[in-house]
């Protein structure tokens, strides 16, 4: 069985990709990874949707 975390930055216009990168290695560390990224009408990176094993 899989689950699932969406992470979005707390506020758009705040965040940058070496912040997202440092975040998403963070989740790595702990078992996730990336399956599905949006962003927005301005290009910037919205939310990512992670995806780990439950069972681990």
């Amino acid at each position: 069985m899989r689950e699932y975390k969406i992470v979005k930055p707390k506020s758009r216009w705040s965040i940058n990709d070496a912040t997202f990168e440092e975040l998403f290695n963070k989740y790595a560390s702990q078992g996730w990874r990336v399956i599905s990224i949006a962003y927005g009408q301005s290009g910037n990176l919205q939310k990512a949707v992670l995806e780990r094993d439950k069972n681990r």
